[in-house]
């Protein structure tokens, strides 16, 4: 394919643009899905229709009973500072889950460098959300704490 050539998108050009970065990505199944474990995170590319997306998931200690909003507060924050991928909170499970993900327009298809430069932006966007809701989770227990020392002392 030349270089300016549109083809399009499918699951085995994602997993073979990986290859590219040294990633080796695990296909599931007949699926138009792939994973791979990228800075100790699962993480999983699918193509669906007019979308490839780039999903992290990062399962937390923490539970829905704690009844403890710092997560939901923290992904907020990153949401709305930040353009690169957006964070949710899953409750689905037993554990809290930070998922970051980003999705990447296909329709019109791509080239090679797009493709590779779309997956670097992806996968980079995806993991930084992850540092940056951690990072925000953390600053938020640390005002708290702050907060519940100084009205015990006032009390």
């Amino acid at each position: 394919m030349s270089n300016t050539e549109l083809s399009a998108v499918t699951i085995d050009r994602l997993v073979d643009a990986m290859k590219g970065f040294d990633v080796e990505l695990e296909r599931v199944g007949d699926n138009d899905v792939a994973t791979a474990n990228l800075n100790d995170l699962p993480v999983t590319f699918a193509v669906l229709g007019s979308v490839f997306i780039v999903r992290a998931d990062s399962v937390t200690n923490q539970t829905l009973a704690d009844s403890d909003p710092t997560l939901y507060l923290a992904a907020n924050q990153v949401n709305s500072v930040s353009f690169g991928a957006r964070a949710t909170i899953v409750d689905r499970a037993e554990n809290l889950i930070v998922r970051t993900e980003r999705d990447v327009a296909i329709a019109a298809g791509m080239n090679d460098e797009q493709l590779g430069t779309s997956l670097r932006s992806a996968v980079d966007a995806v993991l930084s959300t992850q540092d940056a809701v951690k990072a925000a989770a953390d600053d938020l227990a640390e005002l708290r704490a702050q907060v519940e020392k100084e009205l015990e002392e006032q009390a």
